[in-house]
């Protein structure tokens, strides 16, 4: 069986894969989608605009969250307007992308042999997932730091947190494998 990711010669991308390595990114993606919230998309203007005024605001407690959507000005009044105005449309870019690849993983899912097809317009939405699922699986293991990132790799088997740093490890580990499929 073949695996990795294969360059296509029209510049798609063919993901030969393992049935779990489907079913964990699915999963993962479908918990970045709830974990965003993106307020429901129209492609009315007006009923999209009362869609994302009315869309409830982010947690800003939750570290995962504060990572996917930093401030963008230490001046709160110029942060909370940024929010105001950018922060529904970034939860939709990041629901969007990720709805992106659950559809990409869907006709692999429950195969013996799973092959995905990125095709060059779903690429950059696959690396923003996988770069969004790193942040927040970073943000989990108290990742802020170089030396934060140097410990999760000393994490012992038995720690609680062994699952996680080993899916953050996989994360990048399969961004890395894409990113060189597409600039290879």
């Amino acid at each position: 069986m073949r695996s990795g990711f294969v360059r296509d010669s029209d510049g798609g991308i063919t993901w030969y894969c393992l049935p779990f390595e489907v079913g964990l990114l699915e999963s993962m993606a479908t918990q970045l989608v709830e974990l965003v919230d993106a307020p429901d998309w129209s492609d009315d203007p007006l009923e999209r605009w009362a869609n994302e005024r009315d869309a409830p605001p982010l947690d800003r407690e939750d570290p995962a969250l504060a990572r996917l959507f930093p401030e963008a000005s230490t001046n709160a009044e110029e942060a909370s307007e940024f929010r105001r105005l950018m922060e529904a449309e970034l939860r939709t870019q990041k629901a969007s992308d990720a709805a992106i690849v659950l559809e990409a993983l869907a006709p692999a899912e429950g195969t013996s042999e799973p092959v995905v097809a990125i095709p060059v317009p779903e690429q950059i939405a696959w690396l923003r997932t996988l770069n969004a699922m790193r942040l927040v699986l970073g943000a989990r293991l108290g990742i802020d730091t170089d030396k934060d990132a140097e410990l999760v790799d000393e994490i012992e088997p038995s720690d609680e947190r062994a699952p996680i740093a080993d899916v953050y490890h996989w994360i990048g580990y399969v961004q890395s494998l894409l990113l060189d499929a597409i600039t290879g």
